[in-house]
């Protein structure tokens, strides 16, 4: 160990989650424990692992895990998902008013989004160097979601608390340049610390795969020569709608399939697009076992990641550096000046779309489905997987984490 201050990782979502904050959180936590003493305090799995009861307490790859109570009821339910997250809060922070102490470290993340403000204030009144991981941007999100009205006052409210919670912490890590720029307004003067640190690849577990060894085609009886894939969260800060007025526009051609595989609030909205029989030409399925996740992005002859409008700068996708990663390109629907459209084109690795142009989806699609379109994909994919082998490995982001947690405060 070159450290022995302690690292306090604060996240809802840790091993043995699989979602994309527990899984990213995790491989930090682990990464860094090689340098560093690192704690983690969490609570129980409700999300992919709903219903799995991890101890309380536990030690995993160098890292001392503390599982705090909360309630523990379905996440489908917006009220008994809001009663979750508020015992959860308060869990961690009767703990973290114990257990805290001078000196330490914290790294937190903004999911979910009443936490920061209540371990900042606590990190604050210790005098601990303390940094957020900004994975949304609360109250946004909300609003570009649906949930909130931008002009209301629980919007105003939100928008003041969430702006001074920012300033409590002297770090803050962000995944990509549209969000620094979000978060440096949100700041209005105050300065700040901002990194950029983004996700990372899975580069030997997630592969290229030609067809004839890919398993995932046979398993799941897929046939069409080109596959167009949506997966991971099916949220509603994404616009599956537009992908879908496309897949019904090429209903006919038997020689293009749509495959949806995850799940989330959207979820319904293919399911019962899917059920009114006219669209033949989409599959959806379950979220895959992580064995699979490799075979399952290799398998696509072309990914979409699609946002709703007004989500830049408010998130950035996980997804898209696995989806690289597996030799996949990327259609991206979304703003252009957004971290993933950005990517895209400097990578070379797919193609960029406004947001809600089912026509203009349409045309790439039928032009990925030519055989010109066809190479094109393969040459993108190939670009994908080269950037991200140079530029978003693991070893590179928790690297990224270690220089700046040990690094003096500003």
């Amino acid at each position: 160990m070159t450290s022995d201050r302690r690292l306090w990782v604060v996240s809802e979502l840790y091993y043995p989650e699989q979602t994309s904050t527990g899984y990213f959180l995790t491989r930090i936590a682990e990464g860094l424990a090689t340098s560093m003493p690192v704690e983690v305090v969490c609570g129980q799995p409700t999300y992919s692992e709903h219903g799995v009861r991890a101890p309380a307490r536990e030690e995993r790859g160098g890292v001392r895990i503390h599982r705090v109570r909360a309630t523990h009821f379905g996440k489908d339910r917006l009220l008994m998902r809001a009663l979750n997250i508020v015992t959860l809060t308060l869990s961690v922070a009767w703990f973290a008013l114990f257990h805290f102490r001078r000196g330490d470290r914290l790294l937190i993340v903004t999911n979910p989004p009443t936490l920061p403000p209540l371990v900042g204030l606590i990190a604050r009144w210790k005098g601990m160097d303390a940094h957020l991981l900004v994975h949304d941007v609360y109250p946004e999100v909300l609003a570009a979601t649906g949930f909130m009205r931008r002009d209301s006052l629980p919007y105003r409210l939100l928008e003041r608390l969430f702006s001074a919670t920012f300033a409590l912490y002297g770090s803050i890590v962000v995944l990509g340049r549209d969000m620094a720029d979000l978060v440096h307004q949100k700041l209005r003067g105050a300065h700040r610390r901002i990194t950029i640190i983004p996700n990372w690849g899975d580069v030997d577990e997630v592969v290229p795969l030609v067809r004839e060894e890919n398993p995932f085609f046979d398993l799941n009886r897929i046939d069409a020569p080109c596959v167009i894939q949506f997966s991971g969260n099916i949220g509603r800060t994404h616009d599956v709608e537009t992908i879908i007025a496309a897949a019904r526009r090429l209903g006919t051609r038997d020689d293009i399939l749509f495959v949806f595989a995850g799940y989330g609030g959207k979820t319904d909205v293919i399911g019962q697009a899917i059920a009114s029989g006219e669209l033949p030409n989409i599959r959806l399925l379950p979220r895959q076992p992580r064995e699979l996740l490799g075979p399952m992005l290799a398998s696509a002859t072309a990914t979409i990641i699609s946002f709703v409008d007004e989500m830049k700068g408010l998130s950035v996708p996980s997804r898209m550096y696995n989806v690289l990663s597996a030799g996949t390109p990327i259609i991206a629907i979304a703003d252009a000046d957004s971290e993933l459209a950005l990517v895209v084109g400097e990578e070379k690795a797919g193609w960029v779309l406004p947001t809600g142009d089912a026509e203009a989806l349409l045309t790439l699609i039928m032009r990925i489905a030519s055989p010109a379109g066809a190479e094109e994909a393969a040459r993108f994919g190939a670009n994908g997987r080269a950037a991200v082998e140079a530029r978003y490995t693991f070893e590179s982001v928790v690297a990224r984490f270690r220089s700046l947690i040990e690094a003096e405060p500003v």
